[in-house]
Order: C-alpha cells, then structure tokens, then sequence
C-alpha cells in the first residue's frame, strides 16, 4: 500500500467514523441502529467495507513488509474481514427480523474478536523473528482490550462510543506498528 493510498483511506476512515456518529448520543446507540434506520444505510455500507477491508489490506501489507505470516494469522484475518463485511451487510431491525438482528449481534462480536487475534499472532511472530522490542504495540493493544472492557461493562451496551474508540485505536495502532516495521526493515 503506497503511504498517499494509506494517508487517504485513514482519513477517509476517520471522516466516516465520525460522520456515522453525528447527531446521535454516543453511549445510548450503535453504528448498527444508526446504519439499519435514518436513511444512512448506505453510509455505513460504504464505512463498513472500507473499514473492514482498510484493516484487512493494511495488516496484509505488514506481513508482507515483515516477511512474516503463517496460516494461523491469515485464517484469523481472513476470518475477521469476512465477519465484519458480513456484519455490515445483515441489517440490525430487531422488530422485524429478530433472528437476521441476532445474528448481527454475533457476528459484530466475532469481527473485533478474530481481528484482535491476528494482530495478537502476528506480534508474537515478528517478536520471534525480529529482534526489536514491540512494548508500544503491545502496550496499545492491552489499553484497546482492556479500553473496550471497560467501556462494554461501563455503559452496558456495544455504544458508538465503543466502536469509535476502537475503529480509531486499531488505525492508530496499525500506523505505529507500520512506523516500527518500516523502520526495522530498512536496518535489515
């Protein structure tokens, strides 16, 4: 992915990740009320693929950078871009389709879950291969697991609030951890 490319759809993320977020409370709703009615489905159809995949393109981008992938991580990644496209696509109606709504709900979870454990894998095989330290990645993936927990158990639903911080945190994650590799490789 060129930096140009990359700045862009970043920006292009935030934009849309708050333009989702405006006009509603951000503890007593979620991206997938405000999606599913208002007339923003297809905001959050277009936010939703282009989040999805931006992590998904990113992170390959990484592996590809650091030489460094196993099946393991792939599946897991794979796995979370399926989820999360998945997600976006299956509309969040409860009243009129119950089952199609909890099925969002779950898959909603698997998506952070899966990506979560790629990124989990993926720090655990570049600290056997590369002899850098990654105590800023791990250290920012703790506060977004731990960020998320709190912010779960604290206001008692998957708010907007919750999913910004997220969205926002993985991004700035990605970047740092694009920055340390960058930087790796070129003493390499």
């Amino acid at each position: 992915m060129h930096k140009r490319y990359a700045f862009y759809s970043l920006c292009l993320i935030f934009l849309l990740t708050f333009l989702m977020a405006s006009g509603f409370q951000l503890t007593s709703t979620n991206f997938s009320v405000i999606g599913s009615r208002g007339g923003r489905r297809m905001a959050f159809l277009l936010w939703g693929a282009l989040t999805g995949n931006y992590f998904y393109l990113y992170t390959k981008m990484l592996m590809e950078l650091a030489d460094c992938r196993d099946w393991i991580m792939e599946s897991f990644l794979l796995c979370a871009l399926l989820f999360f496209v998945t997600a976006v696509g299956i509309p969040y109606i409860p009243e009129q389709v119950p089952r199609m709504s909890r099925l969002h709900v779950a898959i909603s979870f698997l998506a952070p879950l899966f990506l979560g454990l790629a990124q989990l894998r993926f720090l655990l095989l570049l600290q056997k291969k590369i002899s850098g330290s990654f105590r800023m990645q791990w250290l920012l993936l703790s506060i977004l697991g731990f960020g998320s927990a709190v912010l779960l158990l604290t206001v008692g639903i998957v708010s907007s609030l919750l999913e910004i911080f997220l969205i926002i945190g993985i991004c700035l994650y990605l970047l740092l951890l694009y920055c340390k590799l960058n930087k790796l490789m070129s003493f390499v």
